[in-house]
């Protein structure tokens, strides 16, 4: 493969751009869980073919939204998301005058994410049971060509782009966008555990599978977690990319090309985003949350069970271009880019800014309880809280940016500039971020928590 270099030319060329199952607990117990997200999947037999049990995912097989082209691709699962974008091209003899503003507000409320696996039988073939999670397998989304590309479960999200392309006398260009990000999942109406629930139904975010009988198959168990194997995302070329689970993210990008400005340029581009993931609990000890339990009573030949984790495997995200590429679990995320190429004869004022907040509170403890009963004769992946890349994954990846983050606060920032200019010129290039993460038994709110206007 002949080597790529991302550069300035790459990004101004950016410019064109489920459920099933059986009623197990009483029609009163599930009045108690109302307005939440349960999911109780019963096998009495064996499981011969490929299953998938999905609660609040994300799921692409196979070769869905393979060789995509777009601007803004965006798969979202009980998310708050918020996208802008402001392009202008602008070239004229005469003088220019740009203004460009996007204000964003989204609120969402998840009451609980539970998901009840009991297979009595077999497991011969591929079964996936997905809770809060991203999973993109096979082909899915290989050789994507987009501007942006977001999948997103239980997650906050607020992205803003602000593009500009220049050239010819007294130009003024204003770019703005404020965005609120609000995702909470919390308790509804449940203070305490109801002891005649289902195991794990008094619990707000639980995962918990039983396997009587041998897996001779595949079996995916992901809660709150990112998981790309195969192909997926294989030779992708897009600006930005972000794969999140239970997070709080905040991609602020300005970008700015303006040549042959015969006279006077003057450019402010400005983001200013909050993101707020609140995954909070009772007051009780016992009520775990995100809590993952995998009883296995037979033989194990492939299994993965993750929590809270980012897992790639196989040709996932190999060949990758991006400008920024993301991939978070349980995490607080902030990555802010300025960059101006300016050419000008005349006097030349740029001012870049991006104010960034983000905040993650899992309140309680996440545990992982894997208990195997029979002989593991194959694989058997046991991530908590946890970075897994394996095989090619990510291999031969273009990138300015590239996270991977589980339970993690994280704040990437850069400033580029390249300026020519007759007469004086005025760079201002700013990143205020404010990334908060907690996990653990606090108890005392970070200060998560975004009022929408």
């Amino acid at each position: 493969m002949k080597k790529q270099v991302l550069n300035l030319t790459l990004l101004t060329a950016l410019l064109t751009p489920v459920a099933m199952g059986m009623q197990i607990i009483s029609d009163e117990e599930l009045d108690d869980v109302s307005g939440g997200q349960v999911q109780v999947i019963t096998n009495g037999g064996i499981v011969n073919s490929h299953q998938d049990n999905n609660n609040g995912s994300v799921i692409l097989h196979h070769n869905t939204q393979r060789n995509v082209s777009g601007v803004y691709i965006s798969n979202n699962a009980a998310s708050a998301v918020n996208n802008m974008t402001n392009i202008v091209s602008a070239l004229s003899p005469g003088s220019v005058t740009v203004t460009q503003t996007n204000d964003q507000c989204a609120d969402n409320s998840v009451a609980r994410k539970q998901q009840e696996i009991v297979n009595s039988g077999d497991v011969n073939d591929t079964q996936d049971n997905e809770n809060a999670s991203v999973l993109i397998t096979d082909n899915a989304q290989q050789n994507a060509n987009n501007l942006s590309l977001v999948n997103s479960a239980v997650s906050a999200v607020s992205r803003a782009t602000n593009m500009a392309n220049l050239g010819g006398n007294d130009i003024t260009v204003t770019q703005t966008s404020n965005q609120d990000a609000d995702n909470e999942v919390a308790y509804d109406d449940i203070d305490t555990p109801n002891s005649s629930m289902p195991r794990g139904m008094d619990r707000e975010g639980y995962q918990y599978i039983e396997n009587g009988g041998n897996i001779n198959g595949h079996q995916r168990n992901e809660q709150g977690s990112i998981n790309i194997t195969d192909n997926g995302q294989e030779n992708i070329q897009n600006f930005d990319v972000t794969n999140v689970a239970l997070s709080a993210t905040n991609l602020g990008t300005n970008i700015l090309n303006a040549d042959d400005v015969i006279t006077t340029a003057t450019v402010t581009q400005s983001n200013t985003q909050d993101a707020a993931n609140r995954l909070a609990a009772g007051s009780i000890a016992e009520d775990y949350e995100f809590r993952q339990d995998v009883d296995n009573a037979g033989d194990i030949y492939l299994q993965e069970n993750g929590n809270l984790s980012v897992a790639l495997s196989g040709n996932a995200q190999r060949n990758a271009q991006a400008g920024i590429l993301i991939n978070g679990a349980a995490s607080a995320i902030n990555a802010g880019s300025n960059i101006a190429n300016v050419n000008a004869g005349g006097a030349v004022t740029v001012s870049q800014t991006n104010t960034q907040d983000a905040c993650n509170w899992i309140q309680t403890d996440h545990p992982q309880y894997v208990n195997n009963g029979g002989t593991i004769y194959g694989d058997q992946y046991n991530n908590n809280g946890s970075i897994n890349i394996r095989d090619q994954a990510q291999s031969n990846i273009v990138a300015v940016m590239l996270q991977n983050a589980a339970s993690s606060a994280v704040n990437i920032a850069q400033n580029i500039a390249s300026i020519s200019a007759g007469g004086p010129i005025v760079v201002t290039q700013t990143n205020t971020q404010n990334a908060t993460n907690v996990v653990g038994a606090s108890t005392t709110n970070p200060g998560c928590g975004i009022t929408c206007p």
